[in-house]
């Protein structure tokens, strides 16, 4: 492959970072102190089934191109605990929420600290544009700085900042152009899922690289390349 080389743009979850099993349990741990420390009347059932419904509700709203962050899910939460809670008790559920959004257990890909490196030691310029759920683009910006990837990437779009979900192409325009890169045609993207990753870089000229390492994914239009690690990337990119 021969390109004309810009930028590369990443997409976070299952391309450079895996978020653990177990969100659901660090939440809960989060809320038992402050139901316990508040004397909330709000029973193990009913708190498991809002933690369970909360990522259920996030899904529905994230493949219907919907903004669901942390404050549409505590307005949910909220709705279902009712009088149980006061205006004080929601500020403080609020605040552990947030506080367990940065003990969530995330690991680094294979490959991904190597490969970013490596491209910007030749000097390519390197976005990330991601898909934010429960937790906001500042949490994942520690957990990047976390793996030390954070420092080699040069614009960040999280969702929740820019406003709107991959595939609409205004987030890839906003990494791009914080790369200082106008015309999209010649940059790459790399993801894992099709319906958002490679359709939304496509529409905007990008070449397509799908990351299957992780998720394979088969939703949606296949990239122009496919690969099983990050590693392949370089070659793929004459960067070898």
């Amino acid at each position: 492959m021969s390109v004309s080389l810009p930028a590369v743009t990443f997409d976070l979850w299952n391309t450079l970072l895996v978020s653990e099993p177990g969100g659901i349990d660090v939440r809960r741990g989060f809320w038992e102190s402050v139901i316990d420390d508040r004397g909330l009347d709000i029973p193990p059932d009913l708190l498991q089934s809002v933690l369970e419904m909360l990522p259920a509700r996030f899904d529905v709203e994230w493949k219907a191109g919907r903004q669901y962050r942390a404050v549409e899910a505590m307005d949910d939460a909220f709705a279902a605990f009712g009088d149980r809670i006061g205006l004080a008790d929601r500020q403080a559920l609020a605040e552990a929420f947030d506080r367990a959004s940065s003990e969530l257990t995330v690991g680094v890909v294979d490959g991904a600290v190597e490969v970013l490196t490596g491209l910007a030691g030749q000097g390519v310029p390197m976005g990330l544009v991601s898909d934010t759920s429960l937790s906001a683009g500042r949490h994942l910006r520690t957990y990047l700085t976390t793996f030390g990837l954070y420092e080699h990437l040069g614009s960040l779009a999280f969702s929740d900042e820019v406003g709107v979900y991959k595939p609409e192409p205004e987030i890839f325009r906003v990494a791009l152009l914080g790369l200082g890169v106008d015309d999209p045609v010649g940059a790459v993207h790399v993801g894992d899922l099709g319906r958002t990753d490679v359709a939304g870089a496509r529409a905007l000229g990008m070449t397509t690289v799908r990351f299957r390492g992780v998720v394979d994914d088969v939703e949606g239009p296949e990239a122009d390349y496919v690969i099983d690690h990050l590693g392949s990337l370089p070659a793929l990119l004459d960067l070898t």
